[in-house]
């Protein structure tokens, strides 16, 4: 089963689409972004944000190198080593973009060294997966549907505290690949992250430089 879900959409490894953003935190007004974005796996990922009403918000990107943060009504221009890849600094979700990848190609990502176990209890209307490290810590909990597929997902910490967690919200089938239509994140602190997928494409071509924005012009 695990195998199974590791290799949900295994030929899908680039996309383009457009959607909706929408992020809030704790005692802060929820804001809403239409969203133009792009992948390639494992590390390159752009996702331009825009008003509602129109005008380029900013920019969040990855070329597996550095991180980029462009503030496009300010013009503030960040850029920094690629490290492990977090975005927490720019969502407030400790997500890596590889994660994050991985769910917007329809997988769900799980660390290949945790041993997993199907589990189900009277208090769980669905059963779940429990994955653990060697030392036996649950560092991974999925929530699977009837059909064995995931639909919900937290991720743990050495100490065993809850890093952040994912749901799905819908599916969509495009060219054969089973997609999520919303993706919703929350981290541990409140914060959450709401992804809409529509006008998907699998597998779309882009240049690499894509992945690269320049600062804004002066």
């Amino acid at each position: 089963m695990v195998a199974g879900l590791k290799l949900t959409n295994a030929d899908l490894t680039r996309f383009k689409c457009v959607g909706k953003i929408i992020m809030s935190a704790p005692k802060q007004p929820a804001q809403t972004f239409r969203a133009a974005m792009a992948g390639q796996l494992s590390d390159r990922l752009r996702i331009d944000m825009f008003a509602p009403f129109g005008g380029s918000t900013g920019t969040v990107s990855s070329d597996g190198k550095h991180l980029f943060l462009v503030m496009h009504p300010s013009r503030e221009y960040y850029k920094r080593r690629f490290g492990g890849g977090s975005l927490e600094k720019m969502i407030q979700i400790d997500v890596s973009v590889g994660d994050l990848l991985e769910l917007l190609v329809g997988r769900l990502p799980m660390d290949a060294e945790f041993s997993a176990r199907l589990a189900s209890d009277e208090n769980d209307a669905q059963p779940h997966l429990i994955l653990v490290d060697r030392w036996g810590r649950t560092r991974q909990r999925v929530t699977v549907d009837d059909s064995m597929h995931p639909v919900a997902s937290v991720w743990f910490d050495s100490h065993q505290n809850p890093i952040y967690s994912m749901a799905v919200a819908g599916t969509q089938i495009i060219d054969g690949f089973v997609l999520p239509k919303r993706i919703d994140l929350s981290g541990a602190s409140g914060e959450r992250v709401s992804v809409t997928l529509d006008r998907y494409q699998p597998n779309a071509r882009f240049d690499e430089s894509l992945f690269t924005p320049p600062p804004p012009r002066s």
